[in-house]
């Protein structure tokens, strides 16, 4: 089934609604580019910066603790979120996102092994777009 043909409980990518981590991202309400990791590679120039966290920084830790079910602070400041995000992205890979794997991997190649949250999201990333699939 083709990621942008019937949907399944909701779900636009032919998965079901309760698990897809496609669709976790594409309705989370912040920009789904943020959620993929694209502002990664700036945190580090963040580490020290003592005011409040952005929207857009604290929209993606906000995501980051759902995901991981944990308390989410939004006391942070800019620097504190961009101290503790890297660190989250090494939790274990979540249920959704190891599903979400098993259900793009069983569409060829199989099944990707992943040793983290941050890894799962890469290799989802880059399977949603090997399978020319439709997500934010």
């Amino acid at each position: 089934m083709r990621a942008d043909g019937p949907t399944m409980d909701g779900c636009t990518h032919g998965m079901d609604l309760a698990w897809c981590y496609l669709c976790r991202v594409d309705r989370y309400g912040v920009a789904p580019q943020v959620l993929w990791g694209i502002i990664d590679d700036e945190l580090a120039d963040e580490a020290k910066d003592p005011r409040p966290m952005v929207p857009e920084l604290e929209g993606y830790l906000r995501f980051l603790c759902d995901e991981l079910d944990l308390r989410f602070d939004p006391t942070f400041t800019q620097g504190e979120a961009a101290r503790v995000i890297p660190s989250l992205l090494t939790d274990p890979a979540t249920e959704s996102q190891e599903r979400t794997l098993e259900w793009l991997g069983a569409r060829g190649g199989g099944t990707p092994e992943v040793t983290s949250y941050g890894d799962a999201r890469s290799k989802i990333r880059r399977l949603v777009a090997l399978r020319g699939l439709r997500t934010a």
